[in-house]
């Protein structure tokens, strides 16, 4: 294992209730006190607000005390782009060292150790995608390209940064599986392997901090926002999910029967299909869908994305390798057989999101849901639920769910509710320019 005196500097990383991360840097011969005691910090930070401030009714006021960033040390990863830095990432405890209500890491924490009590193993990969700028002169920001879906001369436009954050992504631990360009101009796409659900989702952290440092260097920028132009295709970040036996030899999604029909076939061919628990996990997922989408979408901005057309889910269903559905079964099975959940966007909490996600699929498995027939086709035209239209109507449904509420902590769902509804409230203050364009003459 690393040992953290052996760099001159170690940053001390969690994410607040957005998913922001946070911390703080410390001299590599003051890490072993770190990972002893823990980094002591104002728990309202956690509550901060995307403007940023503080909310005007927080859970935690300026006499709340401290919090404590407990560093995990399994986590240590160097950070290429720093001299002599690593990054370690920690969860968050009161200072009695009883777990802090508002940590979204302990929350994610939490659900794995419920899985574990039921003898699974959860594993997930990730699709991270993302927009990268250029600036224009006036001190804006434009796409970085002006290319589209898997053009090779975006990745010769970008090989400079692609190499840079492939190396660091690697040089920290997570292999990279490819790097291509996305549909719209300037948006890139960044597939890291699966691992353990915690593990990745620390990786979706470091990958944030990292790909917007190692940009800006470059004199670019990363954004991470949902969907930051007009009439352009938006960034998703696609948890695939599987759950394992706990010594991770068997994927427990996995069958040999039960075969199913995919529109271009299937690895392996033959009778493979998908198990019970696979079924129930997907169920339970569809379930709390309309709840799983505050967390999953937690933006103002991310229900731009979700609109018919540009291939991002709509309707609550599922299917067989099925792109206009909310959850996507990948053709490949046996032991790559996974759910694809295509909700979450790049602003997600990764910590939140799969946690959430994970609890919901644990309730489908512990009350057998029946997810109903997968479709084969277009569930943008056909007769489904429909995922919840704005940020506010998607809360609603989030303080309705006694199940995500107990597996998450009713506490962080009160809190992460509170500063949605914020930031809800601070958008409708706003009067965008097509708006003006709607209405100003014609009224």
């Amino acid at each position: 294992m690393t040992t953290l005196s052996e760099y001159d500097s170690v940053r001390l990383v969690w994410t607040d209730l957005n998913g922001v991360a946070r911390g703080i840097t410390v001299p590599g011969e003051e890490a072993a006190h770190a990972l002893e005691e823990g980094v002591g910090f104002a728990n309202g930070v956690a509550e901060l607000t995307l403007e940023p401030g503080l909310l005007d009714d927080p859970h935690y006021g300026a006499e709340g005390g401290d919090m404590m960033a407990i560093p995990d040390p399994s986590s240590v990863v160097p950070v290429e782009w720093a001299d002599d830095t690593a990054a370690v990432f920690t969860s968050l405890s009161n200072v009695d060292g009883s777990p802090f209500d508002l940590c979204a890491r302990g929350a994610l924490e939490k659900v794995l150790a419920e899985l574990e009590s039921e003898g699974y193993r959860a594993l997930a990969g990730v699709e991270t995608e993302f927009s990268l700028l250029s600036p224009d002169g006036d001190g804006g920001w434009v796409p970085y390209n002006d290319r589209c879906s898997y053009d090779l001369d975006a990745i010769d436009m970008g090989s400079d940064l692609i190499s840079a954050w492939r190396s660091a992504m690697e040089t920290a631990g997570y292999d990279v599986l490819g790097v291509h360009q996305e549909s719209q101009p300037g948006q890139y796409e960044v597939n890291i392997e699966y691992d353990d659900a915690l593990t990745t989702a620390d990786g979706i952290a470091f990958f944030r901090h990292m790909v917007k440092s190692i940009t800006r260097d470059h004199g670019h920028k990363a954004s991470m926002m949902p969907r930051p132009h007009s009439g352009e295709d938006a960034n998703g970040l696609h948890f695939h999910l599987s759950l394992w036996d706990l010594e991770e030899s068997e994927n427990q999604f996995a069958s040999d029967t039960g075969g199913m029909r995919f529109p271009a076939g299937k690895h392996p061919a033959g009778d493979s299909g998908i198990s019970e628990e696979a079924r129930h996990f997907i169920g339970g997922l569809l379930e709390h869908m309309k709840a799983l989408t505050a967390i999953c979408a937690p933006t103002v901005n991310s229900y731009k994305r979700l609109i018919p057309g540009i291939w991002a889910p709509v309707n609550i269903a599922w299917g067989p390798d099925n792109r206009s559905t909310v959850l996507r079964l990948p053709p490949e099975l046996g032991p790559a057989t996974r759910i694809e959940h295509r909700v979450p966007d790049s602003s997600c909490n990764p910590y939140l999101g799969m946690a959430a996600s994970l609890a919901a699929g644990l309730d489908g498995i512990r009350r057998e849901i029946d997810p109903g027939e997968p479709t084969l086709k277009n569930a943008y035209e056909e007769d489904y639920e429909r995922l919840p239209r704005t940020l506010w109507s998607a809360l609603d449904h989030l303080e309705d769910d006694d199940v995500l509420a107990e597996l998450l902590g009713e506490s962080l769902i009160d809190s992460f509710v509170t500063l949605k509804r914020e930031e809800f409230n601070r958008s409708m203050d706003h009067i965008s320019s097509w708006e003006r364009e709607e209405y100003l003459d014609e009224f």
